[in-house]
């Protein structure tokens, strides 16, 4: 049995494979002998019965039916001349390599020994990731991939021998679009992937798993194993995608030391860069900035106003929108295109999987130019037809105003929320690929009356910082760093809270427990009180959201008080802790008071994956090759 299949099956398990096995039975010598035979009516169904943990990494890659082909001496008797499966099958399918497991240990102890390498920060991008590190002078460095660029592209193709992450995936998108999952960073939080790939429905935070691992696999090419990292998120992420993200790093068998909000990140970065910290920690600036970070991504867009002062970053508001980047003005454009292929030849590109893919990938490489230039060429091919497509800039921009105007508003709605004006705002700092667009300065220029500020690499200074912050959690944790030592603050960027009962009208509103921009960590206690007599259970929905009505509000997960003693009256206190961590996770207790027999439940939340479960998946991935 091929090595790596046998260690995922003793994870995993055999029982699946049961049925499919059966199918063998009762077929003559000569059938269950006949290669081809077998991988027809067995091999094929047992794949297909194969849990999705272990299925992602490829048929080809598992050397999956060479390995049924060799065993079939050992699960199958044909004495009687036709196959019966063995009552001991499981047991002779997994005979264990024991010389294997004597190396595995030694091999572990060997590692063990050997000294923890620096944390390393990650970009966990929509359409791009990058991995960073602190070198030896103390300053953030990105780590090159295996394709010698400094951007990994977030693109996961299914292959058969297993999953390919970055550009080879980009260019199989193009002949396999139904193979390749792309901007998964849309659907974190979700409990399945918008769509299936290569006939399998996926998690978000498994697709994502595959990205962090390639990431993981590059970095320890150039700083030897690694194990601890801080990952960013959109400042305006809720609980649930946070939570996912955490799941996606545990996966890629990484230890998140914290997730950082990515405009918090950028700011440490300028921080840096500015000279407001130094390697013993000592502040060297004497004025604090407040610096507005305009963050547009290829995916997600933040809006977050920073107070840095000397050795201290401290987050005053923060707004965004999640579904809102760069690949929005990439399918304006393609719509553009589109339309006016149509109007030559009559067919719509739009109307393949591949053609759309495509004219995708085209449309990426013309809002690219125009950022350069005043006018494009775009070469549009559909079926065997070809059209040579002409697009201004002052077109691009008339067709993706509206998307701007989203962030304009978005930016005018955090000065407020943070009580200051356009003269409070010392800097206005450009992060994220996206900003590239001329259209993106022209309109901070014209809305703050400043320059924006493009010294800060766009790509990279996400990465950078979480790079400078998971070096100060080393330090600070007895691990290792030893850069630059600093205080970092940051808000909620959703109001938290619960479903009550309104007094009078009886109707469900959301009770706001701790509001939005509050300082992190923060911690509160609530009572609230069972509304009618002899009450058996309590059930607490956490909410995430402005709004007073619960549908309107993100349901993170709940508590639920079972068995509560009997004969309790209405009216009876129940006790709502929150805890919310400065990494935006969340822990919610529930407790009956004041009663000799008082119970509690912990929160249990909605769409996450269960600790078994991300466990195998984190045992199944750590044997995709990188």
């Amino acid at each position: 049995m091929a090595d790596k299949l046998f260690e995922l099956l003793k994870s995993s398990g055999v029982d699946f494979l049961a049925e499919p096995l059966s199918r063998g039975a009762g077929a003559p010598p000569e059938k269950l002998n006949d290669d081809r035979w077998f991988v027809e009516h067995v091999a094929d169904f047992a794949w297909l019965a194969a849990p999705p943990a272990l299925r992602v990494l490829g048929r080809r890659g598992l050397d999956w039916d060479d390995t049924l082909l060799s065993l079939r001496g050992r699960l199958y008797d044909v004495a009687e001349g036709k196959a019966a499966l063995r009552d001991d099958w499981k047991a002779r399918f997994q005979q264990p390599s024991k010389d294997k497991e004597r190396k595995s240990s030694a091999e572990a102890a060997s590692r063990s020994e050997k000294q923890l390498p620096p944390a390393v920060g990650i970009d966990l991008g929509t359409t791009y990731s990058v991995v960073a590190y602190i070198d030896q002078t103390g300053r953030p460095t990105t780590v090159v991939n295996a394709n010698g660029d400094l951007l990994t592209p977030s693109v996961v193709l299914f292959d058969d021998n297993g999953p390919v992450v970055g550009e080879e995936a980009v260019k199989a998108a193009l002949v396999e679009p139904d193979r390749v999952a792309e901007c998964v960073k849309r659907d974190m939080g979700k409990p399945e992937y918008r769509r299936p790939v290569g006939g399998q429905n996926y998690r978000p935070e498994v697709i994502s798993s595959l990205i962090l691992k390639r990431l993981r696999g590059d970095a320890e090419r150039k700083l030897g194993p690694i194990r601890y990292v801080v990952v960013t998120v959109p400042a305006y992420f809720d609980e649930p995608r946070r939570q996912a993200t955490n799941s996606a790093a545990k996966m890629a068998g990484l230890d998140a030391l914290d997730l950082m909000n990515e405009p918090t990140a950028a700011a440490i970065a300028f921080g840096h860069q500015e000279g407001l910290l130094n390697k013993s920690g000592e502040p060297t600036g004497d004025k604090p900035l407040q610096v507005l970070v305009y963050d547009l991504g290829g995916g997600t867009f933040d809006v977050t106003i920073v107070r840095i002062e000397p050795s201290d970053f401290r987050v005053v508001a923060t707004d965004g929108d999640v579904t809102l980047g760069g690949k929005d003005w990439d399918e304006r454009l393609t719509a553009l295109l589109a339309e006016r292929f149509k109007k030559q030849h009559g067919a719509d590109p739009r109307q393949s999987p591949e053609g759309l893919q495509e004219l995708a990938q085209t449309s990426e490489q013309t809002k690219k130019t125009l950022s350069e230039r005043q006018k494009a060429v775009a070469y549009v091919n559909y079926l065997g037809k070809r059209a040579r497509i002409e697009v201004t800039r002052e077109e691009f921009e008339s067709a993706t105003a509206a998307l701007l105007g989203r962030t304009r508003t978005t930016t005018e709605i955090v000065v407020l929320q943070a009580g200051l004006t356009w003269k409070d705002i010392d800097r206005v700092l450009l992060v994220g690929g996206s900003t590239r667009m001329p259209q993106v300065e022209k309109m901070l220029r014209d809305l703050t009356g400043k320059a924006p500020d493009h010294s800060l690499s766009p790509d990279e200074a996400v990465a950078h910082g979480a790079a400078l912050y998971a070096d100060l959690l080393l330090k600070r944790r007895g691990l290792g760093g030893g850069g630059a030592d600093f205080d970092v603050t940051n808000v909620n960027s959703h109001s938290l809270g619960i479903v009550a009962i309104e007094k009078g009208s009886n109707r469900k509103v959301n009770r706001i427990l701790i509001p939005k921009n509050t300082p992190l960590p923060y911690s509160v206690r609530s009572r609230f009180r069972t509304h009618k007599d002899n009450q058996r259970t309590i059930g607490v929905r956490v909410l995430e959201g402005e709004s007073e009505l619960p549908d309107a509000c993100t349901q993170v997960g709940e508590c639920v008080i079972r068995d509560l003693p009997p004969n309790l009256p209405a009216g009876w206190p129940i006790e709502v802790v929150y805890k919310y961590s400065e990494d935006g996770r969340l822990k919610v207790k529930a407790e009956l008071v004041g009663h000799g027999a008082s119970t509690s439940s912990e929160f249990v939340r909605d769409n996450s994956l269960p600790d078994d479960d991300l466990l195998l998946w984190a045992q199944m991935l750590e044997a995709v090759e990188d």
